[in-house]
């Protein structure tokens, strides 16, 4: 960053053989907040989306099934994007198992496995104690 404001960013540039104009750039307008900034916590990271009001439905969609008690797989959920996707005239869309897995991580949502309900026991059971005196 110094070289930079020294030389300027294409100087930079080339002295570092790195094609990073644009982000050389960046780092010069944040350069204040770079600089006061925790060095253990990310800044400035921000994801823009691509397709929000797609992404938003397809949340409300997973939060909708769940609430009403329907488990949500991660073939469900790339079955309805893939689905939505045509619906809205996306083409460029993959639908890959990892694109689900950042857009479940973009919104908050996790993959959750039912756990097994126990078998009851009957209603003639006798408890033992089995303490030893």
């Amino acid at each position: 960053m110094n070289s930079a404001e020294k030389h300027g960013n294409r100087a930079a540039e080339r002295r570092f053989d790195s094609p990073q104009t644009e982000m050389i750039r960046e780092w010069r307008k944040q350069r204040k907040g770079l600089i006061k900034a925790d060095k253990s916590k990310k800044l400035y990271v921000h994801v823009l989306l691509k397709w929000p009001k797609f992404e938003e439905y397809l949340k409300n969609w997973i939060i909708d099934h769940r609430k009403n008690g329907i488990t949500v797989s991660t073939e469900m959920i790339l079955i309805e994007a893939r689905r939505l996707a045509i619906e809205m005239s996306i083409t460029d869309f993959a639908g890959t198992t990892s694109w689900c897995e950042r857009f479940m991580g973009r919104n908050g949502l996790y993959m959750r496995t039912e756990t097994t309900v126990v078998q009851k026991l009957p209603c003639e059971y006798e408890r033992k104690d089995y303490r030893i005196p």
